[in-house]
């Protein structure tokens, strides 16, 4: 039975940590953001934080309801006016950096959590997240399949490359236009040809034999 060389799911762990610790450090973040919005006198539970968090303007858009209300009903002098509106301006620019932080939080699906009366992060979901982000599945069989293929190239290239040194044969596959003269000096470009130059370069007898004349010429 032929072995099997892939795994259906392939697992990468720096991917996975570098997830994982993004996410920490939101989680680590989101106390400190909760306690600038709760000390201007805001609640911090689910229904607010995602009321003011769900899109761009959605902060905004609440302070503006403040004012209105401010002003509902009531006759207010036009220094009134201005002093509340300067007023909400201010209280928007301070707490206008923590609320985003918390925005681009949630688009960057940080798994966050009703707790009493305030949100924390579900770390159990964190790992779950971190996990599914390191994980790609893919089509064990099919890869095995292609990868038969390819090394058959491989080991073409590898006997070519020992029966070269064995009979002091030239490299076929380097690039003559890897070491060229510019006006600063040398310059490099791949040293090997790509396989489709290589390809290309011995693709009929007559090209092998010009390019080799010298190289098996007798005396």
């Amino acid at each position: 039975m032929k072995k099997e060389l892939f795994n259906d799911e392939i697992f990468d762990e720096k991917i996975y940590q570098e997830t994982k610790r993004k996410y920490e450090l939101m989680a680590e973040s989101l106390p400190d953001l909760l306690a600038s919005i709760s000390a201007e006198g805001l609640p911090t539970d689910w229904k607010f934080i995602e009321s003011i968090t769900h899109n761009e303007g959605a902060f905004r858009e609440w302070v503006e309801r403040q004012r209105e209300e401010r002003q509902k009903g009531k006759f207010l002098t036009v220094s009134e006016i201005q002093r509340s509106a300067d007023e909400l301006n201010e209280f928007y620019s301070r707490l206008a950096p923590d609320v985003n932080a918390i925005r681009r939080m949630r688009i960057e699906r940080l798994p966050l959590i009703p707790v009493d009366d305030s949100i924390a992060v579900d770390m159990e979901k964190v790992d779950e997240l971190a996990r599914k982000e390191a994980t790609t599945k893919v089509d064990a069989t099919k890869m095995q399949s292609y990868w038969e293929q390819v090394n058959k190239v491989v080991e073409a290239i590898n006997d070519l490359k020992e029966y070269e040194e064995k009979n002091g044969l030239p490299d076929s596959t380097f690039n003559p236009a890897s070491i060229s003269m510019g006006m600063d000096g040398v310059y490099m470009t791949p040293p090997n040809l790509s396989v489709t130059q290589f390809k290309d370069k011995f693709s009929t007898p007559e090209q092998f034999q010009d390019i080799y004349k010298n190289t098996f010429k007798k005396n």
